[in-house]
C-alpha cells in the first residue's frame, strides 16, 4: 500500500510538473518537448508489434509517413477539420497495418522483414512521385487546428494538445498490455505452437498486434506532422526507422514506460550531436550495438536492476503464476513423500 501511495502521487507531482513546463522553457525547448511526446506514441506502437508480440516490421516509419500525410492532406485539400483529419489518418493506418498480418502467417521473421522494407520503399516513391496529390519532394504545409474559434499556433498551445493525447494513448497501451491481449502477444512471442495449443488465434492476434502498431504510427504521423506544420518524404525514409527502432532498443523492449525513456534520450541526443551531424547515423548504430550486446533490456532493464522502476504489469503476473505453479509442485512433491 505504502509504495502504491508512493507512485500515485509521485504520477500527480509528475503530470503538474508537464503541465507547468511550458511556463519554464524557451521556444526552441518546448519544440523538443513535443517531438518527445510524438516519439512516446510511435515508439509504444513499435513496442508493441516488436517487444511484445515478436513481429519483424520495418514499416514503421513508413506506416508514420502515410499518418502525416493523410492528416495534411486532408486539412489542406479537402478542408477537413484537424479533429477528424487526424483520427481518420490512424483508421487508414490500421487498415493497413492488419493487412500487413498476412503475409506474417506465411512468412518467418526474415523473409517478413524483407516484405516490410519492400512496403517502405514502395510508400517512399509514391511520396515522392505523386506529385499531383503530395506535392513530392516539394512538401506540404498543415495549418494550425482551432478549438473553440481559439488558433493552436505555436509550440506551447500545441504541447497542451499533444500532452493530454498522448497521455491518454499511454494509458491505454498499459491497459493493453496488462489484459488478455497483452499476455496473447507475450505467448505468440515466446512460442507460436505453444500459445496456439493454449487457445490462441495467432491470425487474429498476429493482426491485432500490427493493426495496434499501425494505428499509433498514424496518430504519431499525424502529431508529427502538427508539430513541424510542414512535412517532406524526406523526413520518413531509412534514418526515422533507425531512429525507432532505437527508442525501443535503448528505452527497453517490452516496456511501455521503456517507450517513454527511449523517447526522452533520442530527442535529447542530436540536440547534443549537433556538431557531428555526419556521424549521427553512425552514433545511432553504435548506440544499438551495444545496447542490444551489453544491455538488452535497455534502460529500463538497468533502472529495474538497482530497484529504481517495478516490474512491469504483464511480468509481475508472470512471476506471480510462476511462483504459485512452483508452490504446487514443491507440495505436491512433500505430499508424495510424507508415508501414509
Amino acid at each position: 500500500m505504502g509504495k502504491q501511495f508512493i507512485r500515485r502521487w509521485f504520477g500527480i507531482v509528475f503530470l503538474a510538473l508537464l503541465l507547468c513546463l511550458p511556463l519554464l522553457t524557451n521556444s526552441y525547448t518546448q519544440y523538443i518537448l513535443n517531438l518527445v511526446l510524438v516519439y512516446v506514441v510511435i515508439s509504444i506502437g513499435l513496442n508493441f508489434l516488436l517487444g511484445y508480440a515478436g513481429q519483424f516490421g520495418f514499416a514503421h516509419a513508413a506506416l508514420m509517413g502515410i499518418g502525416a500525410y493523410t492528416t495534411a492532406l486532408l486539412v489542406t485539400r479537402l478542408g477537413m477539420s484537424f479533429w477528424l483529419a487526424l483520427p481518420a489518418a490512424g483508421l487508414l493506418t490500421t487498415l493497413i497495418g492488419s493487412v500487413g498480418a498476412i503475409p506474417a502467417l506465411r512468412m518467418n521473421r526474415t523473409y517478413l522483414g524483407l516484405v516490410t522494407i519492400a512496403f517502405a520503399e514502395l510508400v517512399t516513391w509514391v511520396l515522392v512521385h505523386w506529385k499531383s496529390v503530395t506535392l513530392g519532394t516539394d512538401g506540404i504545409s498543415l495549418k494550425a487546428p482551432e478549438f473553440f474559434g481559439y488558433s493552436l499556433k505555436g509550440d506551447q498551445p500545441v504541447y497542451y494538445l499533444l500532452l493530454p493525447l498522448t497521455v491518454c494513448l499511454y494509458l491505454v497501451a498499459r491497459w493493453i498490455v496488462a489484459s488478455r491481449i497483452g499476455r496473447s502477444l507475450v505467448a505468440i512471442r515466446e512460442n507460436e505452437i505453444v500459445a496456439q495449443c493454449n487457445g490462441i488465434n495467432l491470425a487474429r492476434t498476429k493482426a491485432l498486434a500490427f493493426a495496434l502498431s499501425a494505428f499509433y504510427a498514424g496518430i504519431g504521423g499525424g502529431m508529427y506532422a502538427l508539430t513541424l506544420g510542414f512535412i517532406v518524404p524526406e523526413s520518413f525514409m531509412m534514418f526515422q526507422l533507425i531512429i525507432h527502432y532505437s527508442l525501443i532498443v535503448i528505452g527497453g523492449l517490452s516496456s511501455i514506460f521503456g517507450s517513454v525513456l527511449g523517447a526522452i534520450v533520442l530527442t535529447a541526443l542530436p540536440e547534443i550531436l549537433r556538431d557531428f551531424q555526419a556521424l549521427q547515423e553512425i552514433i545511432y548504430g553504435l548506440l544499438l550495438m551495444v545496447f542490444v550486446v551489453f544491455m538488452p533490456d535497455g534502460l529500463t532493464g538497468l533502472a529495474k536492476r538497482f530497484g529504481l522502476l517495478p516490474e512491469e504489469i504483464l511480468v509481475r503476473n508472470v512471476s506471480r503464476l510462476k511462483s504459485r505453479s512452483e508452490g504446487k509442485a514443491s507440495s505436491a512433491s512433500v505430499a508424495a513423500r510424507t508415508p501414509i
